[in-house]
């Protein structure tokens, strides 16, 4: 495919991955398992009560002591239906982020098309973990963390997003080469770099922090919420069916980008660059 879709297919997509955050929010409500709308999706769900009109993913949250039971739930009731990939699951998927996808379906990007995986139409689920309350170990949590997600990246056979031109992006396009030939040389895995991400996400796991950040973004700084910041949970239409958002979802999307309802222009207007997409049994 050409590096955007085209309008029809964008519509598809989106559609899919409606019915995909469908399918979860009323398994969640079943089992009483909070999950939230969050970052661009969140965006969407204000300024275009659905999807940003150029965008092809859904972003949810949920509480890291949700995730095992959202898991034994899926295994239940949708296993048939739908599957979840993480580094965990496919070690050849290096990346942090879950997500949650249509089985028999293919949602290849230009930055992946020689990966060993094949990631579906999806939703990303972000896990909320707690963030450490003191001012050195809450940074060396968010350094750390952010260390190892792009450590995670180079270490599978994605091909880097360099937001740079001339030479500064030669310069990090040859960091990013050296990096992984380090890696290679000594034989570290995604897999190994996973589980370090993992240990220094939950290492406050079970303790009694003020607030909670996503730490599979590279600026969990920005994610960062309290309790108080979330609940009470809004409701608010997205299509024709309602979501969830968090209480404080102004804070949440100014943090991330500044005057959220002015539209962007239309150079910045991004997407997953599809190569490859296949719907699957329709």
């Amino acid at each position: 495919m050409d590096e955007y879709y085209d309008q029809e297919t964008l519509q598809k997509v989106q559609q899919v991955q409606a019915e995909i955050l469908q399918d979860v929010l009323k398994l969640c409500k079943k089992y009483k398992i909070d999950t939230f709308i969050i970052f661009g999706s969140a965006l969407g769900v204000v300024r275009h009560q659905g999807f940003i009109p150029w965008d092809d993913d859904v972003d949810i949250g949920m509480f890291r002591e949700d995730l095992p039971r959202f898991r034994k739930a899926v295994r239940k009731e949708l296993s048939g239906k739908y599957e979840f990939l993480t580094c965990g699951i496919n070690h050849n998927y290096a990346c942090t982020v879950t997500h949650f996808q249509k089985k028999g379906t293919k949602f290849i990007s230009n930055d992946v098309k020689n990966c060993d995986y094949t990631p579906g139409i999806n939703i990303d689920i972000f896990i909320y973990d707690h963030l450490a309350d003191g001012f050195f170990a809450r940074r060396y949590q968010y350094a750390m963390t952010w260390f190892l997600g792009r450590l995670l990246y180079l270490s599978g056979k994605g091909e880097p997003v360099i937001p740079y031109k001339g030479v500064k992006k030669w310069i990090s396009k040859k960091i990013c080469d050296l990096a992984r030939l380090g890696l290679r040389m000594f034989h570290i895995t995604p897999i190994r770099i996973y589980r370090m991400f993992q240990r220094i996400s939950q290492m406050y796991r079970g303790r009694k922090t003020e607030y909670y950040a996503a730490f599979e973004t590279p600026t969990p700084w920005l994610n960062k919420m309290r309790k108080e910041d979330i609940y009470p949970l809004k409701e608010m239409p997205f299509r024709d069916f309602t979501v969830c958002i968090p209480n404080h979802t102004h804070q949440h999307l100014t943090k991330i980008f500044g005057d959220y309802m002015e539209l962007p222009p239309k150079e910045k207007r991004v997407n997953h660059r599809p190569w490859k997409i296949d719907f699957g049994e329709e």
